[in-house]
C-alpha cells in the first residue's frame, strides 16, 4: 500500500480545511502500513511543510530536517518514514500504530480476518488505504475499524470501485459506503471518485449516491478507478451494525431506484 499523488492531495485538501491536523496531537492508527508511491517527489514535502503556518515553527523545523535526513541517508525503510513524516504534517499524530503483515518490524503482524485484541475506542484516526480489498472476513474488518476508533472519531477508506484486476477479493461500489453509513450513524465527511485511469487521476466528489448513478448512465465511469471516503463517527459508542442494501430496504429515491433496474447488473 502505498500513498500516490491523488491521495496525497486529499489529504492536504482535509489539513488545509482543518479537518484534520489542526487540533491537539491525536493517536493513529493504519490498517496496512503505507508509504511512498513517488509519483510526488519527496523534497516537494520540504515546501509543503512551510505552507501551514498553524504548525509551530520549531516543529515545522524539526519535520523538515527529519525529512532531509531521511533523503540524505535512503535507509531501506525510505517510503516508511517519508510517509511518517507527511502523516505527522496532516495529521499531527503523538502515537501511529499499524496492523500489517508486510509491514515495517514495528507493524503489528496480525491478521484482519480476526479480533486483533487491541483495545476499543482507542484511536482518533483509523485508516484503511488499499487494504480490506485483501481480506476475506470483510464483517470482522469493518467491525474492527469501528470498534477502534474513538467515539467522533475519523475513519478513512481509500478502496478500489473497477478495474485493480485481480489485486485482491473485492472491489466496493458505493451504495457499500452510503449503507455503512446508514446502519452505523456515520458522518460522511467526504466521498470522491477517482478515474485511475487518468494521470493524474481525475477526482469527483460524489454529493450523493445520484452523481455515481449519473456518471453510470452517462457512460463515464473508467473501467479503473477508487472510491475515498472520510466517516466521522458518532459521539456516543454503539456496537457495530450490519448494513443492508439501501435497494432492499426502499430507502433509494426514484431516480436510483429506476437506475438500479435499467443498468447491466
Amino acid at each position: 500500500m502505498a500513498l500516490s499523488h491523488s491521495l496525497i492531495q486529499l489529504l492536504i485538501s482535509l489539513r488545509r480545511q482543518k479537518f484534520i491536523g489542526a487540533g491537539e496531537p491525536i493517536r493513529m492508527l493504519e490498517f496496512g502500513e503505507q508509504n511512498w508511491f513517488y509519483d510526488v517527489v519527496p523534497a516537494e514535502l520540504l515546501i509543503l511543510i512551510d505552507e501551514f503556518q498553524d504548525v509551530p515553527a520549531e516543529r515545522r523545523q524539526a519535520l523538515k530536517a527529519e525529512l532531509q535526513q531521511i533523503l540524505d541517508t535512503k535507509p531501506p525503510t525510505e517510503p516508511f518514514d517519508i510517509c511518517k513524516v507527511f502523516y505527522k504534517l496532516v495529521f499531527n499524530y503523538e502515537d501511529y500504530t499499524a496492523v500489517d503483515l508486510h509491514g515495517t518490524p514495528q507493524a503489528l503482524s496480525l491478521d484482519l480476518n480476526e479480533p486483533l485484541g487491541l483495545p476499543p475506542h482507542s484511536w482518533d484516526v483509523v485508516t484503511n488505504i488499499g487494504t480490506t480489498e485483501h481480506v476475506f472476513n470483510q464483517y470482522q474488518a469493518f467491525k474492527s475499524l469501528h470498534e477502534l476508533t474513538k467515539p467522533g472519531g475519523v475513519i478513512m477508506h481509500s478502496l478500489p470501485n473497477q478495474g485493480c484486476f485481480d489485486h485482491g477479493f473485492f472491489n466496493y461500489h458505493p451504495t457499500f459506503f452510503y449503507d455503512l453509513a446508514e446502519a452505523n450513524r456515520y458522518e460522511i465527511v467526504a466521498l470522491v471518485y477517482a478515474d485511475c485511469s487518468k494521470h493524474p487521476h481525475q477526482l469527483k466528489q460524489l454529493g450523493s449516491q445520484a452523481d455515481y448513478v449519473r456518471l453510470a448512465v452517462s457512460h463515464q465511469l473508467s473501467a479503473y478507478s477508487g472510491i475515498f471516503c472520510v466517516y466521522r463517527t458518532p459521539t456516543d459508542a454503539q456496537a457495530f451494525k450490519v448494513p443492508r442494501q439501501g435497494y432492499y430496504d426502499n430507502r433509494l429515491p426514484p431516480e436510483l431506484q429506476q437506475a438500479w433496474q435499467n443498468l447491466a447488473r
